[in-house]
């Protein structure tokens, strides 16, 4: 195991003192000690404390606790074990708390800080105090005035006398509320410099949604060289901040400030700095949360919800993400030595070591040592030396729920020196082609579930399959993989026919052919929504885009020649801005096809000239109504569509963005489009509420036969389209989007 977490016995601190004291007096090198990750080491030689009265820039300072001087040569003399960790200072550390309203989880389990925060403090015989709780962005949703309300009801409601509430803004605070929102409702600084016991907080809000003004950074830059001055090489130096610094603490390679490299800058003068950041909702208890280069910075995690690296196949927010609440208690003793605990609220009790190795009762701390050198920093370089994961002997891998196109697989966990991350499961059919899937050990729930299930899906029915299961762990670190066999179950014989004229094989309808009304070709208006429960009466249900509500502002209307080389299609457009469901029915009156041999992707004709989307998707209706669509799956980033133009020959690709739509608040702005869109079907999941079966939320489209085609749509915020139409056409369920096999009755 690389040892980089030392055990921490919080119900009896006497005796973890005696502990460490014994063990340390064993480690007689002190390169031992960072090499192996035991005690945190001392210099010999402990600066005193600061008798420190005001900070720099006037800010008034708390009073500092008097700390006795040694006379011994930090440069001369032998390391010496580690003294007992005795306090000066404590505070803790949140983010992303998420309030809008009292009844809000995070509201509860904000308050529930205050009162884990107080009952671990009271419990150290030596020094029983909170001086502080530092919320580093991202307290509200809206950043709207009802929200700090609420927040500050929560703050009132767990906070004491001696305790000192800090706060900076986040990203959330700027969507509606504004800087002038929290200058009036919550504080009257966006930048500050406060000083509790002769340590220096430095904190700054964001100007923007990702990053900081010039203001700002000039602001951090001049206070970190006043407070290095004042405080000497060692003394710590508390930055906080809502957005992380590129390439740093976990997640911080997806999710950063825009201007990173001008405070990574500013701080990488000072390896007496301890940063901490938020916004990426990454758990504290991944090993990575803690990174340290010529500085030491800290990830802050949630009390709202996970999100992760991008990579798995459930997208950057696991399964019950929710259950998130999780901050840091940090104390800092005279002689500068900084310890970091992580707490998880939900079980009330310090996070455990997740490397599912060490004893359960193995608690996780970081320690910084009092001597602030990089070249002694204890956490860097930790990839390179990390354990390869690995299955205990005899594992194997459970295969039921298999039916035609899916099949339920449950692995148990594997072993890791650092933290069991995730694992990377490989099915291969007996035709060599292969499929991977990837999911979280869910090392950041506690305790460590002691299996993993996991549903594989786009199988092809009456295949063989061999499933290989892969441990890889938080430093990218992979280990042999475990193996199963499994046959999904043979689907009935379906053939393609449409009894329309159409013109590619997979064709659901191409609208040359509709039903009469008053002698012309029309589309009718469907008044119930097989997708809630009502029975289809028409052709196509238009109204709400999540219930079966119709409305009268979801326009459509066949249209003569807007379609694939000016043929009839479908146009369809809104009166309002609201956001608007589209169901496509397949019914006896217009017999479009129902039934798709190999429903690999939904192919789809537009001409999206004259609008622009914020989010739109697309989805496919089962028999009984089952709604299934890449919406339900937020926050992936890997769900690709592609695209190619009226007279092109080449499909170019386009990802979906954090919602599972395409449009331009998502990253793939489709405005002004016009010619073929293709969707994977293996990505349309299934919407909870929505047809008579009962099917597990992750599920994928498994079925041949398709009862309608759906689409979400609301307009571009940066434009006024409203009443502007766009077309459809050509719709097909086929196995390769890139083929246009004509059809032949």
């Amino acid at each position: 195991m690389n040892c980089v977490l030392l055990p921490y016995w919080e119900k009896n601190m006497k005796i973890h003192r005696l502990f460490v004291t014994i063990l340390c007096f064993s480690l007689c090198a002190s390169a031992l000690l960072c090499s192996c990750g035991g005690a945190a080491g001392t210099e010999s030689g402990q600066p005193s404390a600061p008798d420190v009265s005001e900070a720099p820039g006037g800010t008034v300072s708390e009073e500092s606790p008097e700390v006795s001087e040694t006379s011994e040569d930090p440069e001369t003399s032998a390391p010496q074990p580690e003294t007992p960790f005795v306090p000066v200072i404590r505070f803790a550390v949140a983010s992303d708390i998420h309030i809008s309203s009292a009844s809000d989880a995070s509201y509860r389990r904000f308050v529930e800080l205050f009162n884990t925060a107080y009952a671990y403090a009271e419990s150290d015989p030596e020094y029983n105090k909170l001086d502080a709780v530092i919320a580093v962005g991202d307290l509200t949703n809206k950043g709207l005035a009802y929200e700090y309300a609420a927040f500050k009801k929560a703050a009132d409601a767990g906070i004491r006398e001696g305790t000192r509430l800090i706060t900076v803004m986040g990203n959330h605070e700027l969507y509606e509320g504004g800087a002038l929102v929290y200058l009036k409702e919550m504080d009257d600084t966006l930048d500050k410099h406060i000083v509790i016991n002769g340590i220096h907080f430095i904190g700054i809000s964001p100007d923007s949604e990702t990053g900081y003004s010039a203001q700002s950074v000039k602001f951090l830059k001049e206070e970190l060289k006043a407070a290095a001055e004042e405080g000497g090489p060692d003394r710590p130096i508390i930055v906080f901040r809502h957005h992380h610094i590129k390439d740093t603490v976990y997640v911080s390679p997806e999710w950063y400030a825009s201007n990173s490299a001008q405070i990574k800058n500013a701080l990488s003068a000072y390896p007496q700095v301890i940063d901490f950041s938020g916004h990426s909702h990454g758990p504290v208890n991944d090993p990575r949360s803690i990174w340290q280069g010529k500085f030491t910075a800290f990830g802050t995690g949630t009390l709202s919800y996970f999100e992760m690296e991008s990579g798995m196949s459930y997208g950057t927010i696991p399964p019950n993400a929710n259950n998130a609440g999780q901050y840091y208690i940090v104390e800092i003793s005279a002689d500068w030595r900084v310890k970091v605990m992580p707490y998880d609220i939900l079980t009330k009790s310090f996070f455990k070591t997740p490397s599912n190795t060490d004893g359960e009762d193995e608690t996780m701390v970081y320690y910084i040592d009092s001597k602030k050198d990089p070249s002694l920093f204890r956490y860097k370089d930790r990839a390179e030396n990390a354990d390869i994961p690995y299955f205990a002997d005899g594992a194997s891998i459970e295969i039921y729920g298999i039916n035609e196109n899916s099949a339920v697989i449950r692995f148990p966990q594997a072993y890791d020196g650092e933290c069991i991350y995730s694992y990377d499961i490989d099915c291969t059919s007996s035709d060599g082609k292969k499929l991977h899937y990837a999911c979280f050990s869910e090392y950041y729930f506690e305790p460590l579930a002691k299996s993993i299930p996991f549903t594989i899906t786009a199988l092809a029915d009456g295949e063989e399959y061999e499933v290989a299961v892969t441990p890889v762990d938080c430093f990218g670190k992979k280990g042999e993989p475990i193996r199963a066999s499994f046959r999904t179950v043979k689907a009935d014989e379906v053939v393609y026919s449409s009894e329309l004229d159409v013109t590619y094989s997979g064709t659901f309808t191409n609208f040359d052919v509709l039903p009469q009304k008053d002698g012309k070709p029309a589309l009718s208006r469907s008044a119930g929504n097989l997708a809630y429960g009502a029975a289809p009466s028409g052709d196509v249900f238009a109204g709400a885009w999540d219930s079966g509500e119709s409305s009268a502002s979801a326009c459509f209307a066949l249209d003569e020649s807007h379609g694939y080389q000016g043929s009839p299609c479908i146009a369809v457009w809104s009166t309002d801005a609201e956001n608007r469901g589209l169901y496509l029915l397949a019914n006896g009156t217009n017999k479009w096809s129902t039934a798709f041999p190999a429903a690999g992707y939904l192919r789809v004709w537009v001409d999206f000239t004259d609008v622009g989307f914020r989010k739109a998707n697309f989805g496919l209706m089962a028999d009984d109504g089952s709604l299934f669509t890449t919406d339900e799956e937020d926050y992936r980033t890997d769900q690709y569509f592609w695209y190619m133009a009226e007279g092109a020959d080449k499909w170019e690709r386009y990802t979906h963005g954090n919602d599972g739509c395409f449009g331009d608040q998502q990253g793939s702005d489709v405005h002004g489009f016009k010619g073929w869109l293709a969707f994977p079907v293996s990505d349309f999941k299934y919407r909870a509420g929505t047809g008579v079966r009962v099917e597990s939320v992750n599920n994928a489209y498994h079925s041949n036969t398709v009862r309608g085609v759906y689409m979400f749509w609301d307009y571009s915020e940066g434009g006024k389209y409203d009443g502007n139409r766009f077309y459809i056409d050509e719709i097909g369920i086929v196995e390769d989007y890139t083929v246009f096999e004509p059809y032949d009755k």
